[in-house]
C-alpha cells in the first residue's frame, strides 16, 4: 500500500515550530534540575525548613525531573514518527479496510488503531512514573491491578464517548457545510455542561470512593464557613485518594445553587484551622467568579478555533494540509481537524502560557479572600505543611515557574500572604 510522499511549507513550518520549542522546554528543565541539584536550604526557608525535609523535596524533583528528560526526548523521536509516518500510514489502512466513501466508519477505525500506536510508549512510562519514581518516594499506593483496571476502564470510556461524539462531530460539518462554526460551537457548549455533571457524578466514582466526611466537627465546621460565605454548599464528600497517590488535594464543583465540596482523605490529617483556611483559599476562586470566566473564556476561544477551522475546512488549504502530511486526497473531517491543531499551535501556545499566568494571578486572590477572612496564619501553616508533605518545589527557577506554574512558587505565596498581613495590621493602627 503506496503512501503519498510528506513535505511542503506546513510541514517544515510545524516540524520548525515544535522542535525550537521542545529545545526550549528542555533548557528549562535543565535550569531547573541545576536548582533541585542545589544542598543549601534557600534564604527564605531558613530555620522554618528543616535540611533533610528540603533534600528530601530536591531529590523527588530531580528523580521526576531525570525521568522527564527520557520521557520528553522518547516521546518527542516517537511522536514525529507516528505524526509523519504511522498516522498517515493507519489512515490509508482505514480506507482499503473501509472504502473510500465510508468516511465515519473510516475515521472510527482510524481513531482505535490510533489510541494503540501510543500504548506502548504510554504505558510503561506510566508504570514507571507510578511504580519506581512515585514508589520511591512514598507517593504511590496503586496496585498493579488497580493500574490495569484504570486502563481497562479509561479505554472503555474512551470508546463509549468517542463513537458516540466523533460521528457527531463529523455529521455538523458535513450538514451545515460552511458555517458549520456556529453548531459546532454550540454542540460543544452544550457537551461542555454535559460533562460538567457527568464528570463528577458518573465517571469519577468509577475510579474512586466517595462518601460523606466522616468528621462530624470538621463538617460542621465547613458548613458554618460555607454559611458565612454564603456559599451554597448541599453536599461535603472526602474521597479515597489514598488508594492511588499519597498526594492532597481539594475542590467543588457543582452548578448555580448546588455545590459540593470534595476533601481527599490524605488531606484530613491536617489542623481544621488549617483545611479551613486552604478551604477559604478554594472559596475565593468561586467568590472572585474564576471559574465561570475560565468557562467564558474557553468558550470565546473554541468559537474562535471552530471559526477558523471553517475557513480552512472547505478551502484549498485543507486540500494542502492532507497532501503535505501524506494523506493525499483525503477530504475526512477529523483528518482536516488533527492538522488544522497541529498548524495552529503557536497560537496556542502563547493561548496556554497567558491562561498559566492568569492561575497565577488567581491564586493570589484566592489567597488573599483567605487572608481578608482572618486566616492568614492557618493558610500559611497549611500551605507549608502540603507542599513539605507533597515534596514540592521549594527551589524553583525563576523562568522555569514563570513558563509552567499554574500555582506560584510557596515563597512567593507566602510572601504575599505576609504583605497582606502587614498592611492590615498597619490600617489597623
Amino acid at each position: 500500500m503506496a503512501i503519498p510522499s510528506v513535505g511542503g511549507p506546513y510541514v517544515w513550518g510545524f516540524l520548525a515550530f515544535s522542535s525550537v520549542l521542545h529545545f526550549f522546554e528542555q533548557y528549562l528543565e535543565v535550569r531547573q534540575l541545576q536548582k533541585n541539584k542545589e544542598t543549601a536550604v534557600p534564604e527564605e526557608f531558613k530555620g522554618v525548613v528543616d535540611e533533610s525535609k528540603f533534600l528530601e523535596s530536591q531529590a523527588y524533583q530531580k528523580d521526576k525531573r531525570l525521568f522527564g528528560f527520557v520521557k520528553d526526548w522518547v516521546s518527542f523521536v516517537y511522536d514525529k514518527v507516528q505524526l509523519f509516518l504511522i498516522t498517515p500510514w493507519l489512515w490509508h489502512y482505514a480506507v482499503a479496510v473501509c472504502g473510500e466513501e465510508a468516511e465515519y466508519s473510516c475515521t472510527l477505525f482510524w481513531l482505535f488503531l490510533l489510541q494503540w500506536v501510543e500504548k506502548p510508549i504510554s504505558i510503561p512510562f506510566s508504570l514507571y512514573s507510578n511504580f519506581i519514581v512515585e514508589e520511591k518516594h512514598g507517593f504511590n499506593k496503586m496496585t498493579v491491578k488497580l493500574f490495569v483496571t484504570d486502563l481497562i476502564k479509561s479505554e472503555v470510556l474512551t470508546y463509549v464517548f468517542g463513537g458516540l461524539l466523533v460521528p457527531m462531530l463529523i455529521w455538523i460539518v458535513r450538514y451545515f457545510g460552511a458555517g458549520f462554526y456556529l453548531y459546532l460551537w454550540a454542540f460543544m457548549q452544550v457537551l461542555m455542561l454535559a460533562f460538567m455533571w457527568l464528570y463528577p457524578n458518573f465517571i469519577q466514582p468509577l475510579f474512586n470512593e466517595f462518601r460523606q466526611l466522616q468528621d462530624e466537627s470538621l463538617k460542621e465546621k465547613i458548613e458554618a464557613l460555607a454559611a458565612e460565605v454564603q456559599f451554597p454548599l448541599t453536599k461535603l464528600f472526602e474521597v479515597d485518594g489514598s488508594k492511588r497517590s499519597g498526594h492532597s488535594n481539594a475542590y467543588f464543583f457543582g452548578f448555580w445553587k448546588y455545590k459540593r465540596i470534595v476533601l481527599y482523605d490524605t488531606l484530613l490529617h491536617l489542623k481544621h484551622d488549617d483545611i479551613l483556611a486552604i478551604l477559604c483559599h478554594e472559596l475565593g476562586h468561586w467568590k472572585f467568579g474564576h471559574t465561570l470566566t475560565n468557562l467564558v473564556i474557553a468558550s470565546v476561544h473554541i468559537f474562535v478555533l471552530f471559526w477558523l477551522f471553517d475557513l480552512v475546512m472547505y478551502s484549498e488549504v485543507s486540500k494542502q494540509m492532507t497532501k503535505q502530511f501524506g494523506y493525499g486526497e483525503a477530504n475526512a473531517v477529523m483528518v482536516s481537524l488533527m492538522l488544522f491543531m497541529l498548524l495552529v499551535s503557536p497560537t496556542e501556545q502563547l493561548m496556554n502560557l497567558f491562561m498559566t499566568m492568569r492561575s497565577r494571578r488567581n491564586e493570589f486572590q484566592a489567597d488573599s479572600f483567605a487572608a481578608k477572612m482572618g486566616r492568614s496564619d492557618a493558610l500559611q501553616s497549611g500551605l507549608f505543611q502540603i507542599h513539605e508533605e507533597n515534596k514540592g518545589d521549594l527551589n524553583p527557577d525563576p523562568l522555569y515557574s514563570w513558563y509552567h506554574f499554574s500555582h506560584p512558587p510557596l515563597v512567593e505565596r507566602l510572601r504575599a500572604l505576609k504583605l497582606l498581613d502587614a498592611g492590615a495590621a498597619k490600617k489597623d493602627t
